[in-house]
């Protein structure tokens, strides 16, 4: 049986990498927009601060479902709600090669939203339901890599295909891939009691590890409502929730704007700004899996579970600052080396707060919802992201001040961490004496 007790050596592994392809198709439909960005402002005429709007369209209708969503997953299971996913936000990314002008690229982009949605919270609920506590920071990293691996591979992808095929073309490839994925989680997918392919040891140890046990008394199920309100009302929830969105709005800066300002402000080449976008993603990826995997391994289960883990994002998130150093440097090699550093360092603490999240959570029964709130307050303030900066280049006709904007949020985020995650989350269903032990 030792095989099953380490993620690499278990079957469970494959449901991290399912997760992970998830994530990247998801944030390859995103990245295609931002390649494309140059060629499509010019073609319709669009200033920065619309092309602002039409990279957050999105993430409008992403916000507004995020809540339903989680209590929506909790109620009826991954599977289904995954698949309704990709289903709509494929589809959206292929029309929006057909797209004619303004008002039908922010349309398509608003259906983009309702299938992207489901990614998240589905994730976040699936990591809970089958791994161990020492196991989720890597398993958290494995997924989150996608969002990090897809601008590294789409990037210089996208460039390629808009010069070749037109960016319509490159819409409608490109989205049918999430059909391949679909295919692939109706046929395998099933949660670790029902899941044919998945040894029985290897089951029993998942079963008998994944929770722990104040959270078995939990078994009520109490409206989606009650369970809102009272997350709500925990200073841990806030502190994980209000980190993650301090730490995304620094994410979409760059996932938005990166080749534009590469393309228009240090002047390279479409095809070069593709390839300079996508080096950085290729270093994050390697130091976010490092950084999930020594979390796990350097802090106790004990540990983990009081929320030790974000000592490691507090510090992750004040090595972020780096980023004001983005428009100060000259050379290219340099550039080189800070934004690798910068998108390393936030997409590490945005990793590793996903599993903080996931170690607090007392009661398995709202993963879905905690995910979907954690996720809503991300995006609220990725949506600001695009726009405040289209704002800021139209005024001032510079990212630096976008820049250092983002460094002073990420400081914000530590403190915040710092000051409120104290505590695991629960719900209202614990009894008092069980609260007070688990506290």
């Amino acid at each position: 049986m030792g095989a099953t007790r380490t993620i690499l050596g278990g079957k469970r592994f494959y449901i991290a990498v399912f997760l992970f392809f998830n994530l990247l198709i998801n944030y390859i439909d995103r990245v295609n927009l931002s390649v494309a960005a140059p060629v499509l402002a010019k073609q319709f005429h669009w200033d920065a601060a619309r092309m602002g709007w039409v990279f957050s369209a999105y993430l409008w209708t992403y916000t507004i479902l995020l809540i339903p969503i989680g209590a929506l997953l909790d109620r009826i299971g991954a599977r289904r709600v995954a698949a309704f996913g990709i289903t709509v936000w494929s589809a959206a990314a292929m029309l929006t090669g057909a797209v004619t002008g303004f008002a039908s690229m922010c349309l398509a982009r608003l259906f983009l939203g309702v299938g992207e949605v489901t990614t998240f919270p589905v994730a976040g609920k699936v990591i809970r339901q089958w791994y161990p506590v020492k196991e989720r920071g890597f398993a958290t990293a494995v997924f989150h890599s996608g969002a990090h691996v897809a601008p590294a591979v789409a990037t210089p992808l996208v460039a390629w295909l808009v010069i070749r095929s037109g960016w319509r073309g490159s819409f409608v490839i490109l989205g049918s891939l999430g059909f391949i994925w679909l295919a692939f989680w109706l046929w395998k997918y099933g949660e670790p009691e029902e899941c044919t392919w998945l040894p029985a040891e290897e089951r029993q140890f998942i079963l008998e590890n994944r929770h722990r046990k104040s959270s078995l008394v939990q078994s009520r199920r109490e409206p989606a409502s009650n369970v809102l309100f009272a997350l709500l009302r925990q200073r841990t929830m806030w502190g994980v929730l209000l980190t993650q969105g301090c730490s995304t709005y620094f994410s979409y800066l760059f996932l938005a704007w990166l080749p534009t300002y590469l393309v228009q402000v240090r002047g390279l080449h479409l095809m070069k700004a593709g390839i300079y976008t996508a080096i950085p993603y290729m270093v994050a990826v390697a130091v976010v899996l490092c950084f999930g995997k020594i979390s796990d391994r350097l802090l106790t289960e004990e540990g983990l579970k009081k929320g030790k883990r974000k000592k490691v994002v507090i510090l992750l998130l004040l090595l972020c600052t780096v980023v004001m150093l983005i428009d100060v440097v000259q050379s290219e090699r340099t550039i080189l080396i800070v934004l690798a550093m910068a998108m390393s360092f936030n997409l590490s603490s945005l990793t590793l707060n996903l599993a903080l999240t996931s170690d607090l959570i007392e009661d398995p029964g709202m993963a879905g919802t905690v995910f979907a709130i954690v996720s809503t307050s991300a995006n609220l303030f990725g949506l600001c992201a695009p726009v405040v900066t289209g704002y800021i280049f139209r005024a001032t006709g510079s990212f630096s001040a976008a820049f250092n904007l983002s460094g002073m949020i990420v400081i914000l985020a530590a403190l915040i961490s710092f000051a409120l995650v104290r505590q695991p989350i629960h719900s209202s269903v614990i009894r008092a004496a069980d609260a007070s032990v688990i506290q």
